[in-house]
């Protein structure tokens, strides 16, 4: 409401404020389960509603941040989000040594949730697909137990029935996993056009309709 430009705003699930007379102390709030962190999220798209004004949001997510807003429109239902795109999101779990090495390192909770056999990754994938618009971007390139992947997560497990897929075509190196990598402006372009596109496809609409 009080902003005539699309503002943009990175906020986490994985810390918390805690408000003191004097100020505000970033506590940090790692290891747990995905369901608590899509709590959280609800916690965070209500302080940028509050603030901006804005009755909806636009989730951009990375990685687990992709189950993780899933699962929160899977609660809490997508009233207040207008559209959600997310960026190497195992949307069919982890597997093969990732899946087995994942808490070596990550986080125990997490991976168990991230694992393509697991509970949540069921429960998640047997329920309705938001009726929202859905961008999925989607590296692959990297060889991965005899598949293709972005080196963390295979290529068909990153896809999503009912949602817009979308593959970039990368590398992997020791150092740098293309699942991360995709976060790269300077090296994957692409990425950040496909985001913007997807951001901004209403205006576009729009705009050519008025044409």
């Amino acid at each position: 409401g009080s902003f005539s430009v699309p503002l943009t705003i990175k906020a986490s699930y994985y810390v918390d404020l805690f408000q003191t007379p004097e100020n505000y102390v970033i506590v940090q709030t790692k290891s747990e389960n995905i369901d608590t962190y899509a709590i959280r999220l609800k916690e965070v798209l209500d302080t940028v509603k509050y603030h901006t004004g804005r009755p909806k949001v636009i989730i951009v997510a990375h990685s687990m941040g992709g189950l993780v807003a899933r699962r929160y429109l899977q609660i809490f239902g997508s009233d207040t989000v207008a559209k959600l795109i997310t960026i190497g999101t195992p949307h069919q779990g982890i597997v093969g040594d990732i899946a087995d090495y994942c808490d070596v390192i990550g986080e125990q909770r997490e991976c168990k949730d991230m694992n393509a056999e697991s509970v949540f990754i069921n429960k998640l994938n047997s329920g309705k697909i938001p009726s929202i618009p859905l961008h999925v971007i989607i590296g692959t390139g990297c060889e991965m137990d005899s598949v293709w992947g972005d080196g963390v997560v295979v290529e068909d497990n990153a896809r999503l029935e009912g949602a817009t897929n979308w593959l970039i075509n990368g590398t992997c190196s020791t150092f740098a996993p293309l699942h991360t990598e995709l976060l790269n402006i300077d090296r994957y372009p692409e990425v950040f056009e496909i985001v913007r596109t997807a951001i901004l496809e209403d205006r576009i609409k729009k705009e050519a309709n008025d044409n």
